[in-house]
């Protein structure tokens, strides 16, 4: 089994004759009988993450839980599931990664046990969800609508663009994403707003006003607001701080 996690860009993730599209965050969890394959999405490149573990870990791992009813859930459906993390996640779950990797060269045994809890925190954090055991599948219409968002033009737009591209009421999309993504529309494309600006901060010289616009906040109040909130610093102070860390290298 493979716990993929696009550390930037996006790609096509094809699995069992089906398209998931992964962007930075998507947590996906590849079962043993899965037939998959990653594809670049678009021009861009894309770095991810990609942890195999042995089918009898994942066992042990789910049987600790002793949930039949999640179990099926996450090895029955025909696509496996996909959760979003937020960037405090995926920097957490590379730290875990970075000292699993470490124990690999000095103790297997702790390296083993070390998995086997990442396992267990990953699949009881972000895929069990009692309330949709049973319902488990990523919609191909929400893939499209998440996919399709990132793009400039639509970002800008915001949530009546993300409504237009899933083809549903705000309502149902609304229950989807806390469903399927554990977050809200308005949350998910705040977050994208807000990696759009970091990595503008750290790429270009642009004003701070003028990379909120290029965001899409209209406000730049607000923009510093959740740039803090969300990076625990402000966005100059960000911006110094990322550049002299490369200094440093």
């Amino acid at each position: 089994m493979i716990v993929g996690l696009p550390a930037e860009g996006a790609c096509r993730h094809i699995v069992n004759g089906e398209v998931q599209v992964l962007k930075a965050g998507c947590l996906v969890f590849v079962r043993p009988d899965d037939t998959h394959r990653y594809e670049a999405e678009g021009d861009g490149d894309c770095r991810f993450l990609n942890i195999p573990c042995r089918p009898g870990l994942i066992g042990e791992a789910l049987a600790y839980l002793n949930e039949e009813e999640f179990t099926r859930g996450v090895l029955g459906p025909a696509l496996p599931r996909i959760a979003m993390l937020s960037r405090q996640e995926m920097d957490e779950f590379f730290r875990h990664i970075e000292r699993y990797l470490m124990l690999c060269t000095i103790d297997r045994v702790k390296a083993r046990i070390h998995l086997k809890g990442l396992l267990i925190d990953t699949l009881t954090r972000y895929f069990f969800s009692p309330e949709t055991a049973g319902q488990p599948e990523f919609p191909l219409w929400l893939e499209h609508a998440v996919s399709k968002i990132q793009l400039k033009e639509n970002l800008n737009q915001g949530l009546p663009a993300l409504y237009k591209l899933s083809g549903r009421s705000p309502g149902h999309v609304n229950r989807a994403f806390r469903q399927y993504l554990n977050q809200t529309p308005t949350g998910y494309i705040n977050q994208l707003r807000l990696n759009t600006a970091r990595n503008l901060l750290l790429t270009t010289e642009l004003r701070v006003v003028e990379i909120a616009l290029e965001a899409g906040f209209e406000n730049v109040s607000h923009f510093y607001h959740q740039f803090k909130k969300f990076y625990r610093q402000a966005p100059l102070d960000f911006r110094r701080n990322g550049q002299e860390s490369r200094r440093l290298l």
